[in-house]
């Protein structure tokens, strides 16, 4: 054989390296979307936290000395006995709504699954292990 007949290795390397580096970066803008897209759900889970716990302090300041003041008047409990009852109670609230919070972080999956099983049958494929 000639040289003009067969190309150079290069000339046969260079479509399948050209191609592996598109490939690769197609995927890296893959892992980069989905983790674009799970990251956008933290925001507003903190914001549940963060209003669950503004909720609990400012019902607890202003809504329980009116509750208090309210419940010693009616029931004629004593004063610390209306305090600690209003005060569990909006802690309570507030606790559920910062539980609430906590939830909806806990099922943030920042791994990109889909991303990396297509990413392995893509190599399998790739390396003829279909």
């Amino acid at each position: 054989m000639a040289n003009d007949e067969t190309p150079p290795l290069v000339e046969r390397i260079e479509p399948i390296a050209r191609d592996a580096e598109q490939f690769l970066a197609l995927h890296a803008e893959l892992i980069r979307s989905e983790f674009r897209q799970a990251a956008a759900t933290i925001p507003p889970a903190l914001a549940s936290v963060g209003v669950g716990a503004g909720l609990a302090a400012t019902g607890g300041l202003f809504g329980a000395l009116a509750l208090v003041h309210g419940l010693h008047r009616a029931t004629r409990l004593p004063l610390w006995g209306c305090y600690g009852l209003v005060g569990g109670l909006l802690g309570a609230a507030g606790a559920g709504l910062a539980a609430s919070g906590v939830r909806r972080l806990s099922g943030v999956d920042l791994v990109p699954r889909e991303t990396l099983a297509t990413l392995k049958e893509d190599l399998q494929w790739a390396l003829g292990k279909e």
